[in-house]
C-alpha cells in the first residue's frame, strides 16, 4: 500500500494548486503546469504553506485542504488509481490514515493526469 504525498504548489494562473503523487516519485513541473492550465507552477516558500492551506509543511492532507479550501484545484497523478488503498497525511505531523483510493477520489473529485518524471 503506497504512501502518497500532498504537494502544495502555486501556479501563475491558478494560484494555490494541490497535487497528490506517490511518495517515492518526483513531480514533473512542466507536465503539471500543462494539466493545470498554468504556464509555470512551482513550490511556494515553506513558510507560506501554512498560510495557503492551514497545515504546516509535512502535514498537508488532501481531505482537509479540500474541505477548507474547496476552490483550490486538486490533481492526482493517475498512477494512484492503480492502488486499492492509500496512506495519506491525517493533517498532523507524523500522523496518517489509510483510505480506499476510490473513496478519496469520490470525495475530492480531483483532476487525474500524468505528471510524474
Amino acid at each position: 500500500m503506497p504512501i502518497v504525498k500532498t504537494l502544495v504548489l502555486t501556479g501563475d494562473k491558478s494560484g494555490a494548486t494541490i497535487a497528490l503523487i506517490p511518495f517515492d516519485q518526483h513531480l514533473d513541473y512542466k507536465k503539471l503546469a500543462k494539466v493545470s492550465g498554468n504556464r509555470k507552477i512551482g513550490l511556494p516558500p515553506i513558510e507560506k504553506v501554512l498560510e495557503i492551506t492551514g497545515y504546516p509543511h509535512g502535514a498537508n492532507t488532501p481531505i482537509g485542504i479540500f474541505s477548507q479550501h474547496p476552490a483550490y484545484p486538486i490533481f492526482f497523478d493517475q498512477t494512484i488509481t492503480t492502488y486499492e488503498e492509500l496512506i495519506v497525511s491525517a493533517g498532523e505531523l507524523e500522523k496518517a490514515v489509510i483510505i480506499a483510493t476510490a473513496d478519496l477520489i469520490h470525495l475530492i473529485q480531483p483532476t487525474l493526469g500524468n505528471f510524474l518524471k
